[in-house]
């Protein structure tokens, strides 16, 4: 297989969306932090892997089009999904800044199939750290405070900070080994 074949550049993303996550999780878990630069430098090589996968595998203008444009799909559906989140404190804008890389990584349709593994990740890993700091009953009581406020109430909802990334690095981890395994997919 060459360097140019059309398989490594479908699964070069895949690589580098783990790496990517993997680096933001360690640097989450050390500073609640992720830097800028970092998401900066997964977006531009989701859009560039991805334009070259399309032009790799479809050939030409159209090919280099269909690469970019998935990517940029996957990038603003993930980054909108998560500034609302980010607006209501579910996570951070980091995370969600992180997530918008994620999803010029792995574009449109897989990014559903990221929404989906680190929604479940990241709510695993909230119960697990609340559970770790005898905080799950603090927990329950947020999810009444949330599903009250959401029909109008104005309770209060004390939140406590996880590193989110955490949780987008094991996501993405579960999207990617569930292309090759089928056993790993939930639908």
């Amino acid at each position: 297989m060459s360097v140019w074949s059309p398989s490594v550049w479908i699964h070069a993303p895949d690589v580098v969306a783990i790496a990517l996550c993997l680096v933001a999780a360690v640097i989450d878990v050390r500073t609640y932090r992720i830097p800028n630069v970092l998401v900066l430098v997964g977006l531009a090589a989701g859009l560039g892997l991805n334009a070259a996968a399309g032009f790799s595998v479809f050939g030409g203008a159209s090919g280099l089009g269909v690469g970019l444009l998935s990517s940029l799909a996957g990038a603003i559906f993930l980054f909108v999904i998560f500034v609302v989140l980010s607006s209501l404190r579910f996570v951070g804008l980091g995370d969600a800044k992180l997530l918008a890389a994620v999803g010029a990584l792995l574009r449109w349709p897989s990014v559903l199939w990221v929404l989906a593994y680190v929604s479940i990740a990241g709510g695993v890993l909230g119960l697990i750290v609340a559970a770790s700091k005898g905080r799950l009953g603090m927990v329950f009581r947020n999810l009444f405070s949330l599903s009250k406020r959401l029909v109008g109430g104005e309770d209060a909802v004390e939140l406590h900070r996880i590193p989110y990334a955490v949780a987008i690095f094991l996501g993405v981890c579960w999207v990617v080994a569930a292309k090759h395994l089928p056993a790993l997919r939930l639908g």
